[in-house]
């Protein structure tokens, strides 16, 4: 079974991004996606193991400029990811 859809919140810092989001039962961990319009392309801007750690911070974005961000967790069963659905984006306009 896949893992379930993290609900991801943001919060903007000086040049960053705090995001946090609710663990998910089972997973072996998280990969954070990140883009600069909301229908633009994601890119993959960090993978978070572990099922304790739900939190991530990216730094060196720019001021006053808005960010859009989506999570999903995995489990990884016999050396093969699987991956669960994207959380909701959250956007948010940095400090």
């Amino acid at each position: 079974t896949k893992p379930g859809t993290p609900t991801l919140k943001v919060e903007s810092g000086t040049k960053s991004a705090s995001l946090s989001w609710n663990n998910q039962s089972g997973a072996t961990g998280y990969v954070v996606y990140m883009a600069t319009s909301k229908d633009g392309k994601y890119s993959k801007i960090a993978t978070v193991k572990g099922n304790s750690n739900i939190t991530y911070t990216k730094k060196s974005l720019k001021s006053g400029k808005t960010y859009y961000f989506k999570v999903r967790a995995y489990k990884t069963v016999e050396k093969t990811n699987i991956y669960g659905s994207y959380s909701s984006i959250k956007s948010v306009k940095v400090k």
